[in-house]
């Protein structure tokens, strides 16, 4: 499978369902540690109460992503190495997903942690644009139409939360 960026949106070719809910789970794991470590960097009441619902909803959504994966696995042999899955994407579209792990040592300071989380969450929203009308199960298309939403909630928690601890910040990133 190949992800390549056209106009702002992911376009998918060669499409490999398998493959697809690989990426997902790794994206929203690294989210999840995102989140976890940016808990750790913050101090505002509201903004830590935000994060962990952030995580809790993360969590959420890898599941569905396991599941499916799981479901699709035994229907259909999975010959590749979940270790080796990303190593044949190109990185460029997926390079922020690899700094979330790296947060404490990538990321100095609130706001710059707040930017990284709300591409996060828009690279999360254009990927599971780009698979929903590709995956197989209409069950799943309507779990990930539902996750997309979630996900545009996420940005919009941290878009407050940097707009809150920045007074001249207008929404521009």
């Amino acid at each position: 499978m190949r992800i390549e960026e056209k106009n702002d949106v992911f376009v998918i070719v060669d499409f490999n369902e398998l493959e697809a809910y690989r990426i997902a789970c790794k994206i929203e794991n690294d989210g999840l540690e995102f989140y976890k470590n940016l808990l750790q960097i913050v101090d505002e009441a509201a903004t830590r109460e935000a994060l962990v619902l952030l995580i809790e909803e993360e969590k959420k959504h890898l599941s569905v992503f396991e599941k499916c994966l799981s479901g699709l696995r035994q229907k259909k042999e999975d010959t590749s190495e979940d270790n080796d899955l990303l190593s044949s994407l190109d990185y460029g579209i997926f390079s922020v997903f690899q700094g979330a792990l790296g947060l404490k040592e990538a990321v100095k300071g609130k706001e710059n942690a707040l930017r990284l989380g709300i591409a996060i969450e828009n690279n999360s929203i254009r990927f599971y644009a780009a698979i929903k009308d590709k995956v197989s199960s209409r069950e799943t298309k309507d779990e990930i139409s539902s996750i997309i939403k979630e996900e545009l909630k996420h940005k919009q928690v941290l878009e407050n939360a940097l707009s809150a601890g920045n007074p001249h910040h207008r929404g521009n990133f």
